[in-house]
Order: C-alpha cells, then sequence, then structure tokens
C-alpha cells in the first residue's frame, strides 16, 4: 500500500512482524522520523555530532525513498525535504575537514566561513524544525480531522509548503548572512551608495528581529512537536506486535 501518513505515524511500531521485515523500507522512513524527532526535541541544537548522525541517517534514507513500494504522498514529501535539509551540514564538515587538513575545500576567511557555518547550522535547524512541525500537523489532522483534511493532506499542498519554508529559511540565512558580513568588515553607510545602502540597511535592521522571531516560534514549534511526539511514541495504543 505504500507509506499511507496514518500507517507512518500511529502504527509507527505497532506493524504485523511478518510484513514489516527490517529490510522495509517503510520501516527506515519511521525510524529516521524517530531519530529526527529525537534530534531535535530531545538534543541540544547546538549538539553538532547529534547533526552528523541526522545527516548520515538522511543518507541512508535517501537511498529508501528511492524504493518503488514508497508511494508519493504528501509523507513523503515531507521526508524528502526533510533529507534535504541536512545537506546544509556538509559545508559544516567540509570547514572542519579544512581546519584539520591541509586542503582548501571553501574560499573564504576564517570569520566568514565560521558565521556562514553557523548561520548554515541554524538554517538547517530551522528547515528541519518547520518541516516536522509539518508531519505533525498531518498527524493531528488525521486524529481529528480525518475526512474534512483530505483535501489539504495532498502531495500538491505539501510541495507548496515546502517551497514557502525553503524560501523563509534562505531568506533569513540571506540576510543574517548579509548582516553579519556587513558588520564584520566594519562598513559604513555613507558614502555614495545609492543602490546598495537600502537593502545592506535593511538587512542589519532587520536580523535581530529575525533572530528574535525565530526564537519565539522555535518555542512554540518545539511545544507542538512534543506534543505529538509524545502522543504518537508514547501514548499510542499498541493494537498490534511491534516489528
Amino acid at each position: 500500500m505504500g507509506l499511507s501518513t496514518k500507517y507512518s505515524y500511529h502504527q509507527i511500531n505497532h506493524g504485523d512482524s511478518a510484513s514489516c521485515p527490517e529490510t522495509d523500507p517503510r520501516n527506515v522512513l519511521r525510524r529516521y522520523l524517530l531519530l529526527k524527532y529525537i534530534q531535535y526535541l530531545i538534543l541540544p541544537s547546538s549538539n553538532f555530532l547529534a547533526s552528523v548522525f541526522g545527516m548520515l541517517g538522511s543518507v541512508y534514507t535517501a537511498v529508501a525513498l528511492q524504493s518503488p513500494s514508497i508511494s508519493r504522498k504528501s509523507t513523503t514529501v515531507f521526508i524528502s525535504h526533510l533529507v534535504q535539509a541536512d545537506v546544509l551540514v556538509l559545508i559544516r564538515i567540509a570547514e572542519l575537514l579544512q581546519g584539520y587538513m591541509d586542503v582548501k575545500l571553501l574560499a573564504g576567511g576564517p570569520s566568514f566561513l565560521e558565521g556562514l557555518c553557523h548561520n548554515l547550522l541554524n538554517a538547517n535547524e530551522h528547515a528541519s524544525l518547520l518541516l516536522l512541525s509539518c508531519l505533525s500537523l498531518e498527524v493531528l489532522l488525521i486524529t481529528f480531522l480525518p475526512a474534512e483534511s483530505r483535501g489539504l493532506r495532498t502531495v500538491r499542498w505539501a510541495r507548496l509548503a515546502c517551497t514557502l519554508i525553503w524560501v523563509a529559511v534562505l531568506g533569513e540565512l540571506a540576510v543574517l548572512q548579509a548582516a553579519e558580513s556587513l558588520q564584520r568588515a566594519g562598513l559604513s553607510f555613507h558614502g555614495d551608495h545609492s543602490l546598495v545602502f537600502p537593502l545592506l540597511q535593511g538587512c542589519v535592521w532587520a536580523a535581530p528581529l529575525l533572530q528574535m522571531v525565530s526564537r519565539v516560534l522555535g518555542v512554540l514549534l518545539w511545544l507542538g512537536n512534543a506534543y505529538v511526539y509524545y502522543r504518537v511514541y508514547c501514548r499510542a495504543p499498541l493494537r498490534r506486535k511491534s516489528c
């Protein structure tokens, strides 16, 4: 039947042992979602080792998503974008390798790369948390409004939501990086910069506001995802024998 959203969450660990072998790609997706919930809800956000393990899980999940037994549902769209979000961690890994090895992997000075890697890890966290929130919202819709929400739980709306998430996350990344680079360079707003001045000034002014909104939204999303995590993984009724 493929990966239906209801099967993915409400029977996340309660499938028939004969129908869910260890190599079943659907089991890979379930474990991957559990890994991501633990990574972003339990472990500290600054834990780089957790990000590396999450990225390795994403690589394995990317292979599982190619399986013909995985149907192209809205859940699969969100999971595939969750996998893509971990690409941002690769820049941080390249920066670390550049520091330990005598090899030039990334262009730019140390301060620029440090700020870029920090912003990329934040972008990874924000994108992943938003995508997990979409998956959590899907769980709530299936739980409380299964028939009424069927028109919203489509691939079309899932792709639109993912597009909006990436526009917001990459826009935040661009603004913060531009503001930090400008402040680090110690540039002044004085002079003949008639075209560049409004854009740079807007980035510097918007950066603190974006950071404040991100913190508040992050707390709210964390609470919402924690509720769904508790409900699905801790309170889900044991209907069948676990795989």
